[in-house]
């Protein structure tokens, strides 16, 4: 069997010979072999709405660092996980709020 994609005229010759009745199925045949498992972790596609001002300041940052945009988001994305999952973060304003309330070292 070749990995070679079929062409059109091979397509339009398959189509034909299903309508025509001529098109067979043997069980007998020898199953191809799957292709191979993926070294990597398969990932999953989700699709966000961003401001346009956010997009374009992911891109900037992105393209400082030499990395797709795409790739950003998801460091990103695993080290606001990894915050929630192993500390607790509080927002800056309650930082400085607590902060502003320490008294000065004598």
């Amino acid at each position: 069997m070749s990995s070679e994609p079929l062409t059109e005229q091979q397509m339009d010759a398959m189509v034909a010979a299903v309508a025509a009745g001529n098109f067979t199925f043997d069980r007998a045949a020898p199953t191809p072999d799957l292709p191979p498992k993926p070294d990597a972790e398969v990932m999953a596609v989700y699709s966000t709405r961003l401001p346009t001002s956010l997009a374009e300041r992911i891109a900037a940052i992105a393209k400082a660092k030499g990395v797709k945009p795409g790739t950003l988001m998801r460091e990103y994305i695993e080290i606001g996980i990894a915050a929630e999952e192993n500390d607790r973060p509080i927002s800056l304003t309650d930082a400085l709020r607590a902060l502003a309330q320490l008294r000065p070292a004598a």
